[in-house]
């Protein structure tokens, strides 16, 4: 048995759900993403000189994540750029999708490259039986390594299936083409029972402290702030938007007003709660759980003097105690 029957898993505490997803395998429609489709000679040269990340050397059927920051080091989008054989596709937060395609436009000056924003729905797969279930679709190909993706078909349609790091629980993303979504969702349904609820992905995020542009990162923040400049930022390539700020911030030790920080809470928390240090608002929680293994934990922003493991603070009148992210590998 790849999960829980059909419908099981509703009726379960979100702790519950998080070990059955991670034992077994789960699945959600993942709307907060969407697709940017780069096509043209300079594409790669294009995307190159805009992203944070060395996308230079993707060959087909690779991917990296990668950040899209202003002129100040702002994060404009957090996106995943995967390299197909005649076109670049950036799986990114559709609520920035928009802002992306604009700044694409604006340094574009001439460059033979076109950019279409992809009519597709993208659904999330998680757990250590995921693979299963994806063969129980009817998928022959399966991509095996990190930051990698392969093209297949589900119901005489294309479907792309991603895995990446930014995916809890050993996640993969599917991109599937308007015209099979229905008999996906069908497909889905009947391995896996219903979908899973958006309550336990946080949960599975937070645990191994996974943050996603649109929820733990804003426009405001600085790609230090969030500690994951060792995911999204090669330290090796030329020139980028934001590298003045990234290069002044790595040449000062990294040092920043606040960081992204574990919680561990004595109750269950919510994020845009305030976090408080002797009753002074220090920082902000940006998304929370409960977790079977640690109870109830969250990630938030606090100020550099409060962010050290160890910690003792204040989230509306629960204990919360900062611990290094991630809580589990």
């Amino acid at each position: 048995m790849i999960s829980e029957p059909p419908g099981k898993l509703a009726a379960l505490r979100i702790e519950d759900i998080v070990t059955k997803v991670r034992d077994g395998a789960g699945w959600i429609r993942l709307d907060r993403l969407g697709l940017i489709r780069v096509t043209g000679p300079q594409r790669v040269k294009f995307l190159h000189n805009l992203l944070s990340n060395d996308i230079s050397g993707l060959a087909t059927g690779q991917s990296c994540l990668a950040a899209l920051m202003n002129l100040k080091g702002q994060q404009v989008a957090w996106m995943r750029v995967m390299a197909e054989g005649d076109a670049l596709v950036c799986e990114l937060p559709v609520e920035v999708r928009d802002a992306v395609v604009d700044t694409f436009l604006h340094y574009k000056v001439g460059a033979p490259v076109r950019f279409e924003k992809v009519d597709a729905a993208i659904f999330g797969l998680f757990g250590s039986k995921a693979p299963e279930a994806l063969i129980a679709l009817g998928l022959t190909r399966i991509p095996t390594g990190i930051e990698k993706f392969t093209t297949d078909s589900f119901s005489a349609h294309p479907v792309r299936v991603s895995r990446g790091r930014d995916l809890p629980a050993r996640g993969f993303t599917l991109h599937a083409a308007p015209a099979a979504v229905l008999a996906l969702e069908e497909k889905l349904r009947s391995l896996l029972g219903e979908s899973i609820a958006p309550a336990a992905i946080e949960t599975l995020r937070v645990e191994e402290g996974i943050p996603w542009h649109g929820i733990d990162v804003r426009e405001e923040n600085l790609l230090h702030e969030t500690g994951q400049l060792k995911v999204y930022h090669s330290s090796t390539k030329g020139c980028y938007l934001g590298q003045e700020v990234v290069a002044r911030l790595e040449g000062r030790g990294g040092n920043v007003n606040k960081r992204l920080v574990g919680l561990k809470c004595s109750k269950a928390v919510s994020a845009s709660e305030e976090i408080k240090a002797d009753g002074k608002v220090v920082g902000q929680v940006t998304s929370a759980g409960v977790s079977p293994e640690f109870g109830a934990i969250a990630m938030g922003y606090v100020h550099r003097s409060n962010s050290d493991a160890g910690a003792l603070l204040d989230i509306d009148g629960a204990r919360a105690e900062v611990v290094t992210l991630p809580f589990r590998f």
